[in-house]
């Protein structure tokens, strides 16, 4: 009797065992596997997060676009989820210290009208889609065909803003990576953000090049205040940016 009870509480534990390893290793390959091909960070780096600030450069109390701070929780949320890092600094784009943060892992967040950092980087990387001002607004632009993406009411009920990627190394440092996210207008840019959610990651992973910089062209759809998962438009590789180690060491 002790003997069978034994056998059934060890084939228990194995058949336990098994089961824990069995979902963890699907966990492995489903999740933190596509979630690093994309993210490529230097584990050795932080990861700083640069948002933009409102108030103009004269202000006193410059303020944190609540798009901006929406978009930073969440991708520190999928970042501690999927690669288990819980650590992430977040710096006002005021407060960036080119001596201190230019090197490491870099999430700029937000786009040239509150976040100087985006400026600053695009302009080194050269990516294939960039911000235009316009009379009314900013829209993204193709660079080689010129095609336009912006924001428009489709009717009362629904907006369509779109945003841009970009995955690529660290100018700045060639082994660490820059994400960079930013929207025509609000919306976009903490919509964007949910192409890093556990799902999308994969299919992010699955269908694109991250292995070398990357941008695309994101659609974000608000209706009726429910913003619908994110869509990519356009993408395209682009050449890798020649590291520049020599930072100054002043503010940007």
């Amino acid at each position: 009797m002790r003997q069978d009870l034994a056998v059934n509480l060890v084939a228990s534990l194995l058949a336990f065992g098994v089961g824990w390893l069995g979902r963890a290793l699907v966990h492995y390959y489903r999740t933190r596997i596509p979630a690093a091909r994309v993210w490529r960070l230097d584990r050795g780096r932080r990861v700083v997060m640069v948002v933009g600030e409102s108030g103009g450069p004269s202000s006193a109390y410059p303020k944190i676009p609540e798009t901006d701070a929406l978009a930073a929780m969440n991708l520190r949320q999928f970042l501690s989820q999927d690669l288990g890092l819980h650590e992430a600094a977040t710096v006002r784009a005021g407060a960036f210290a080119m001596a201190a943060d230019a090197e490491e892992n870099l999430v700029v967040i937000g786009g040239p009208v509150h976040n100087r950092v985006w400026t600053l980087l695009s302009d080194r990387l050269d990516p294939p889609y960039v911000f235009r001002r316009f009379p009314d607004e900013f829209r993204v632009v193709c660079v080689e065909s010129g095609e336009e993406y912006g924001e428009s009411d489709v009717d009362t009920a629904t907006l369509v803003d779109h945003a841009i990627v970009v995955l690529a190394n660290n100018p700045f440092a060639a082994g660490s990576r820059l994400i960079m996210i930013a929207g025509c207008a609000l919306l976009a840019t903490s919509g964007a953000t949910q192409l890093f959610a556990r799902g999308a990651i994969r299919a992010l992973a699955r269908t694109y090049d991250t292995t070398a910089p990357l941008a695309l062209v994101v659609r974000v759809e608000s209706v009726g205040g429910y913003v619908r998962p994110p869509e990519v438009v356009a993408a395209a590789n682009f050449p890798r940016a020649a590291a520049n180690r020599t930072s100054p060491a002043t503010r940007s």
